[in-house]
């Protein structure tokens, strides 16, 4: 039995200093089923975090991705120390800047040039304002997320505070429908098309080629924004995995397990405009603590097997999840949604109940299994065949609940933690 007393009265606490009482959305207590979860982390090690209360769990979150190799990780820690006892930010850069920039020309195939900021949201606007200064145009297309800014989150429909005049350069097109791409490109004079490359269950077959194709065909810059699935798919991101590469990409999470920072690359003719009239700079980019985990962290995924490990285990997550799927018989309200890398459930509602409620009783159960994931979970080195079993044995016992649920058409008896209750929630049609 978990007890979650300091946990509570720091969430009291922040409540009444902090909107959500977390700084980041998908980390508040509004994304868990309270009384079950942890909000509070005091530490971890490898695929393990420890709370406040001294409860151990597996971390399938991984810190939302940016724990790629796993916590408290010796040569990481190690590279960071050293640096720590130079300097972290300073009136000039360190050599790391030089180093880690040579390296991400070196791995990431459509990377010329590197310019370095801190998160995904400043990766993705520096390369749309790097694209529209380039072309001389406004309109962006956009498929996926791609952070907090005002021309991203204006598509969105979390888009109070953002000027309508800024809300109407940026338009979605549909993930896997070149006909909604080329027909949106006819209609607007278009700067950039930026996509999240794997979305769901990836790209259909010859999918990058033609968003490539018609991106260029009408004039416009291809961005991939790989926050997400840069280092974790293969070391070169998506494009390294389906041989197509953009005129620019935005990467950050995995770089640096778990240190801030991100970074905008690609082709040397479109970087170079931030020496003549295009600003993008920031006072933390050169943070050289950063860049020297980066470093360490990058020197471990080069290793070999690095990536064939990270497939292996999420292969054995992904076919448990669907095999007990079907084994509870709930197809039409479950699914498995990516690829294995990077993978977990997605819900549906059933009679009276919505897809949060099945949601919850999904969190409220694994979570009683000591693992604190999403339904969406992140992979690093030390997820093991060991951690795979408890996950699918909670997984199991998740969907036998939910069967239960779906057959009594209520909750009743089942879900006593709260229920989630995310931020960003699907639009119900």
């Amino acid at each position: 039995m978990r007890f979650f007393k300091k946990s509570e009265e720091l969430l009291e606490r922040e409540l009444k200093v902090s909107p959500l009482a977390a700084q980041t959305y998908s980390k508040s207590y509004r994304y868990f089923s309270r009384g079950v979860a942890p909000c509070y982390m005091d530490h971890g090690e490898g695929c393990y975090i420890y709370d406040v209360d001294g409860n151990k769990f597996i971390d399938f979150m991984c810190a939302l991705g940016p724990i790629t190799v796993g916590y408290n990780e010796p040569a990481v820690n190690e590279a960071v120390i050293k640096q720590v006892n130079k300097f972290a930010s300073g009136s000039l850069q360190s050599e790391l800047e030089v180093e880690l920039a040579e390296k991400i020309c070196e791995i990431i195939p459509c990377a010329e040039m590197v310019r370095f900021v801190k998160n995904g949201g400043d990766a993705t606007t520096a390369a749309v304002r790097l694209a529209r200064a380039y072309t001389g145009r406004d309109v962006v297309l956009m498929s996926g997320y791609h952070g907090m800014h005002d021309w991203s989150i204006g598509a969105s429909e979390k888009h109070k505070g953002v000027p309508d005049a800024v809300r109407n350069l940026t338009k979605n097109f549909i993930y896997n429908d070149l006909d909604d791409l080329e027909n949106k490109l006819k209609e607007n004079e278009v700067a950039a098309v930026i996509l999240e490359p794997i979305q769901s269950n990836g790209p259909k077959e010859g999918y990058l080629e033609g968003v490539k194709d018609l991106t260029h065909k009408y004039g416009a810059i291809l961005i991939f924004d790989e926050v997400v699935s840069g280092f974790h798919y293969a070391l070169g991101g998506a494009q390294e995995m389906f041989q197509v590469s953009p005129d620019l990409i935005a990467f950050g999470k995995g770089m640096a397990n778990g240190y801030p920072i991100s970074a905008v690359a690609g082709k040397k003719e479109l970087l170079e405009q931030i020496e003549h009239g295009v600003f993008v700079s920031t006072t933390f980019g050169g943070d050289s603590i950063a860049m020297a985990a980066s470093l360490a962290t990058i020197k471990i995924l080069e290793q070999p097997g690095f990536y064939d490990h990270i497939a292996k285990i999420g292969t054995m997550l992904h076919d448990g999840i669907q095999e007990r799927i079907e084994k509870n018989d709930l197809n039409d309200v479950l699914a498995v949604s990516g690829m294995p890398h990077h993978c977990g459930v997605t819900f549906e509602g059933h009679g009276s109940l919505s897809y949060l409620d099945v949601q919850s009783v999904y969190s409220q159960t694994i979570l009683q299994h000591g693992i604190i994931q999403f339904a969406i979970y992140f992979l690093n080195l030390h997820h093991t065949e060991k951690e795979v079993k408890v996950y699918l044995d909670a997984t199991d016992e998740a969907f036998s609940l939910i069967r239960k649920a779906v057959d009594q058409d209520s909750l009743d008896g089942i879900l006593f933690g709260g229920k989630v209750d995310p931020v960003f929630k699907r639009n119900i049609k």
